[in-house]
């Protein structure tokens, strides 16, 4: 599935990541698999218009289609929300969910989080009759241990691709003491797996830059350390872009900022809240800066005009 992708990104289905994704280079979206998470669209009445979104965005590329268990009865009075919440039915393994992925001709499905061994059968074979692979997306937060379920199902689809996702840590080895043990006991029980290797390390806080200053980036580094580890093994760089989970915020205007991906760092570019001069500006101040990465990809779409992860895309 992965053969040729050298990126696999986590990603919201958000006004600012599919516009993101949008503006990238054709030759860079042909390097990467992205993993929308599909969430009902802000103020749309029905959750067909997160799809249609999706396809205008995605066109023919392969992407795997995930549901954001963070929105599932997250409330709210309009069709939109039920229709994405009945997704989440059970019966039949999931089917109105395989439906929805299959009125896609380039999606994949990611196995959906259940310890009823029923359910998770059933799925698999769903995804056998779409015969277009899987993808089992272990999350260290996660209350389901998807990685050592799978160890007692019938075979999975030829085409399986297991994600270890590490998730959001400042702390590297919070993530590493994590991630090699699961990828140990994938690799043992699929050796033919393709395994993708994520986590997400974007601060968690910008208050003390005013101007520019680099913030580590630590999920190369356990790419790397995995590489080292697992050499034999067919694996692949993920990570969320430029997102962390959910915060809570106060309600104070957010200054503009231009988050630049670099290979192991974040360059942050922060207006001073006091005298914020917008983005244009402050795109100006930076010097157009070119870096390797996702980032960089962002800065021009076809059309000429940049394109940067700005603090509204990044939250």
């Amino acid at each position: 599935m992965l053969q040729l992708r050298e990126y696999v990104p986590l990603l919201k289905t958000g006004v600012a990541e599919l516009e993101a994704y949008r503006a990238l280079y054709p030759s860079v979206k042909s390097s990467l698999f992205p993993v929308f998470s599909a969430r009902p669209w802000p103020n749309a009445s029905h959750f067909e218009f997160t799809l249609r979104k999706i396809r205008e965005t995605i066109e023919d590329h392969p992407f795997g289609f995930a549901l954001d268990s963070d929105r599932y009865r997250h409330g709210g009075k309009r069709p939109a929300q039920d229709e994405f919440d009945a997704l989440f039915d059970e019966r039949l393994g999931y089917a109105h969910y395989y439906d929805v992925v299959a009125s896609f001709a380039n999606a994949t499905p990611v196995l959906l989080p259940t310890a009823n061994a029923d359910v998770l059968i059933r799925q698999i074979g769903n995804a056998e009759r779409l015969d277009r692979g899987l993808i089992i997306h272990q999350r260290r937060d996660a209350t389901v241990p998807l990685s050592r379920l799978i160890t007692r199902l019938p075979p999975l689809p030829h085409d399986t691709v297991v994600i270890v996702d590490a998730g959001w840590s400042r702390n590297y080895l919070d993530l590493e003491a994590w991630a090699i043990p699961v990828i140990e006991r994938v690799v043992a029980a699929l050796p033919e797996a393709e395994v993708v290797v994520m986590s997400s390390s974007f601060p968690d806080s910008f208050t003390h830059i005013v101007g520019d200053q680099e913030e580590d980036g630590t999920e190369r580094r356990l790419y790397a350390a995995a590489r080292q580890r697992f050499q034999q093994t067919d694996l692949t760089f993920g990570d969320w872009a430029s997102t962390r989970p959910s915060q809570g915020g106060g309600g104070n205007t957010i200054p503009s900022r231009i988050d630049v991906a670099k290979m192991n760092s974040w360059h942050i570019f922060r207006a001073d809240p006091d005298d914020d001069p917008g983005f244009p500006e402050l795109d100006t101040r930076k010097n157009r800066w070119r870096f390797g990465g996702y980032g960089d990809s962002l800065i021009r779409s076809d059309d000429g005009e940049p394109w940067w992860i700005p603090s509204p895309c990044s939250v």
